[in-house]
Order: structure tokens, then C-alpha cells, then sequence
């Protein structure tokens, strides 16, 4: 029997969940620009973080021996190129886990951004977003005001950006790590995760994180979720990857690699019926399991 919600992508009150217990365990250092919150999780290793919208997106800078590397770059209203720029000053490579708004907003602020090999994130990199398909991201309550200085919501949009195609299997080498591209769909056809071998961390972008996962987008230029394609995903990388550390781009950084067994084992109940479920005004269907949810249509 399922419940009526208003809304099963944007929890009610949503900020009344802040702080996230994880960052009290967590190393804070200052941020360059107040829009982020900025934590230090290894001596390598930052998170850079948007708690001031539903959202809650985090981006990565990882600092190797030789150069860095930026894993997406937010949301586009801060100015996470000052905030990168305060943290390393060398040779940076910037990535994207995939062309979601809030994971490209500040890619124009950078040279070069790395993107999967994908026609419509290709096309998001050259055209951009326009302000009618990122307006409902920052409507209502979905933030906490003020905004930075400048930003003018009526005018939000994502810029196009300059870009190379990468393939999965495309290693980014940084001296003293590597980080391996998988192509993980599902989620969205240009969905990919990064991995560390030598240190055993996998960055599993929109993928998994510990909230309300997405099998149910559309979209006009072809980024949408299936959720048969995401089920044969996440076994995929729950096989080969659950001994490893889990960096989640939404909420908290930081879990077990077991999780991704366990959402993978959501997925199956939810094939076979077996989970009970809410379903909004809009008729989507969200499924509650114990750190995470799974929204469908």
C-alpha cells in the first residue's frame, strides 16, 4: 500500500537536517567563497560542498604528486574556481561525473572540463543550460538565502563550456595516483565514476549517495534515467568495488563500499514488488530503505 507525498525528490524542510552528523567527524577549513563549505577528508583529499540548496552537491579536488584533479564543479551560483584556486595552485584537470546542471555549473570558469564521450552531454557542453531548465532547481524553499553577491536567480543559467570526450578506461594520472574512468549509466546514459586503485576510493558521482537517488529524469535532449539499466549498474560496480571507500557527490562524502551491495539489492526488491512506496503529486514512486531512497516512475 503506498502514501500520499507532496514531493519525492525535494524532502520537505529539508534544512532542518543540517549539519549532516558526518561533518562533525570532519576536518573544516576555510572557504574562499561563503556559498561552500569546504572540508579537508584526507591529507590529498577535499570536499567541496553546497549545503545551502536541496541539493547538497560536493564536488572533489584530489591533489597529486604532479597535478590535481577537480571532480565537477557545482552548481554555478558560488565561485568554486576562487575556492579551488585558494586550495592548489598547479596543474589542474577538471572532470565531470556527468552534464546534470548542478555538477557543470562552474565548468566556463576553467580551460579545458573532461566529459564522457556522450552526445547529449556533448551537446549540454557546447550549448549550455538555459534558465527555464534549471529554474525549478532553485525555486521555493529550495535554498537558504542570501545568495553570494552578484547572483541574480531570475537570470540562473549554465554556460557552455570548452570540453574533451573521454572514454571509460581513460586513466587521468597524477604523479603519485591514478584515477580510471567506468562508465556507470543508468542514473543518466553519461553517468561515469573515477576510481583509485592504489588507495581503494571510488567517487561514484550521482550514481550512489546517501539521499534520494534518481531513476526517474527525463529530458528533452535525451538524458534519462532507466532503471533497468541503473539495476545491471550498480551490481556491476557492487562486485568489483565494494572493498573499496565510497565518495558520494550529494549530502555526505564518506561510506563503505558495502552500500553499493545494498542498493543493488534495493534495485532487485523493487523489481520484484517487494518494497513498499510513497507516491507524489506528480506520480512518481519513492522507495525508502535505510541511508538511501530510490525515486521511479
Amino acid at each position: 500500500m503506498s502514501h500520499k507525498i507532496k514531493d519525492a525528490v525535494q524532502p520537505d524542510a529539508w534544512y532542518q537536517a543540517l549539519p549532516r552528523p558526518q561533518y562533525k567527524e570532519l576536518e573544516q577549513v576555510e572557504s574562499a567563497d561563503p556559498w561552500f563549505s569546504v572540508y579537508k577528508l584526507e591529507t590529498d583529499l577535499y570536499a567541496i560542498y553546497e549545503p545551502k540548496n536541496f541539493q547538497e552537491v560536493i564536488s572533489y579536488l584530489m591533489i597529486g604528486s604532479d597535478r590535481a584533479l577537480l571532480l565537477d564543479t557545482g552548481m554555478g551560483i558560488g565561485d568554486i574556481k576562487k575556492v579551488v584556486d585558494s586550495l592548489y595552485s598547479g596543474e589542474l584537470i577538471v572532470v565531470n561525473t556527468h552534464s546534470h546542471f548542478d555538477h557543470i555549473g562552474g565548468n566556463h570558469q576553467f580551460p579545458l572540463v573532461h566529459i564522457l564521450n556522450q552526445e547529449s552531454a556533448i551537446g549540454r557542453m557546447k550549448n549550455g543550460l538555459p534558465h527555464e531548465m534549471v529554474e525549478q532547481n532553485i525555486a521555493g524553499d529550495s535554498t537558504v538565502l542570501p545568495y553570494p553577491d552578484g547572483f541574480i536567480p531570475e537570470l540562473y543559467h549554465i554556460e557552455p563550456c570548452n570540453f574533451e570526450p573521454i572514454e571509460s578506461g581513460h586513466v587521468f594520472d597524477l604523479g603519485d595516483k591514478t584515477l580510471q574512468v567506468i562508465a556507470t549509466p543508468g542514473h543518466s546514459p553519461d553517468s561515469i565514476m573515477l576510481f583509485d586503485e592504489k588507495n581503494k576510493r571510488i567517487f561514484t558521482g550521482d550514481t550512489y549517495y546517501p539521499a534520494t537517488l534518481y531513476a526517474h529524469l527525463d529530458s528533452p535532449d535525451g538524458l534519462t534515467s532507466v532503471f533497468e539499466i541503473y539495476q545491471a549498474t550498480m551490481h556491476e560496480i557492487a562486485d568489483r568495488f565494494s572493498s573499496y571507500t565510497v565518495y558520494a557527490s550529494h549530502n555526505e562524502p564518506r561510506r563503505p563500499g558495502r552500500v553499493l551491495t545494498e542498493v543493488a539489492n534495493a534495485f532487485d526488491d523493487i523489481a520484484a514488488g517487494n518494497v513498499p512506496y510513497d507516491t507524489d503529486e506528480a506520480g512518481r514512486k519513492k522507495y525508502t530503505f535505510d541511508d538511501f531512497c530510490i525515486v521511479t516512475n
